[in-house]
């Protein structure tokens, strides 16, 4: 039961997450093209991009430590990892895409503060967001993926 509620939450949290990510980069792009002053929205957008990535990090942390996630046989059996490439999607490269665009997002989120003029605080957080959000996209188990996961999953018990 905890595993499917935990799994059903990580399913969801993507969304909230590819949300925030489309809603910043709408935010950067838009300042930096149109050349709008850089405003606390766009610091915000940025800051909830990072902090729904934040939360999925920590909801798939706790899916990992449940003894009936694919996780738990990796660390059982971790030679299996290497031969099978499902588990290795999960455990390995799915977890390490997931870090490296949490810490973009969170680079773009600080270096855009740090900028000289609006300009370039939106040019970083664009460039940055961008980078974290394909990363994302790439690392998330679509349904015609090999490794595919439903786009939604409803099931509580």
């Amino acid at each position: 039961m905890l595993y499917l509620t935990i799994l059903t939450l990580h399913n969801l949290m993507r969304w909230v997450v590819l949300l925030a990510g489309l809603w910043a980069l709408y935010r950067a792009y838009r300042g930096w093209i149109g050349a709008h002053p850089w405003t606390s929205d766009d610091r915000r957008a940025g800051r909830w991009f990072a902090l729904a990535l934040s939360l999925q990090l920590l909801i798939g942390g706790v899916f990992y430590c449940l003894p009936e996630s694919v996780a738990w046989l990796a660390w059982t059996n971790p030679e299996t990892v290497t031969r099978e490439p499902s588990l290795r999607f999960f455990v390995v490269e799915h977890t390490v895409q997931m870090f490296v665009a949490l810490s973009l997002a969170h680079a773009g989120s600080a270096l855009a503060q740090k900028g000289r003029n609006d300009i370039q605080r939106h040019r970083r957080a664009a460039l940055l967001f961008s980078i974290s959000l394909l990363i994302t996209f790439v690392a998330i188990p679509w349904p015609w993926s090999p490794y595919e996961r439903p786009l939604v999953r409803l099931g509580w018990g």
